[in-house]
């Protein structure tokens, strides 16, 4: 299957090994604000004392590894503000994630819960259960 990574997905996986397993078999994709969104979400992680900052940078190297295609087609922006428009959100951010999947015939990836109810209806989103 191919899955368009979002940020929590791949946090998940880096530090996780069995999460990271579940990821083998599919092709992994992303839009270019993945890789900015992953590295201030773990400053974000460190910062609430969750892990420390050695972990996140061992996190860090590990997200470095995995196999996710950057893809950023052109048509991809327009249709992430068309997407916020129809989901009703203000910014594009997550948009892209779903925009991407329908042009790549794939699915988004997410272990956060309220990107996964507010993009419920577009029938583009999963989470790790379901893999």
């Amino acid at each position: 299957m191919r899955l368009v990574l979002d940020s929590s997905a791949v946090i998940t996986a880096c530090l996780s090994p069995v999460a990271r397993a579940d990821l083998e078999t599919h092709e992994l994709i992303a839009p270019p604000i993945l890789w900015s969104e992953v590295h201030s979400a773990m400053r974000g992680v460190v910062w609430r004392g969750e892990i420390k900052g050695s972990e996140m940078l061992a996190a860090l190297d590990v997200f470095w590894e995995l196999p996710i295609a950057r893809r950023a087609p052109r048509r991809m922006y327009e249709l992430a503000m068309e997407l916020a428009e129809r989901l009703g959100w203000v910014k594009t951010y997550d948009a892209e994630f779903l925009a991407l999947a329908e042009i790549e015939g794939g699915l988004v990836l997410t272990a956060d819960g309220r990107f996964r109810r507010g993009a419920e209806r577009t029938g583009l989103v999963i989470g790790p259960s379901e893999l």
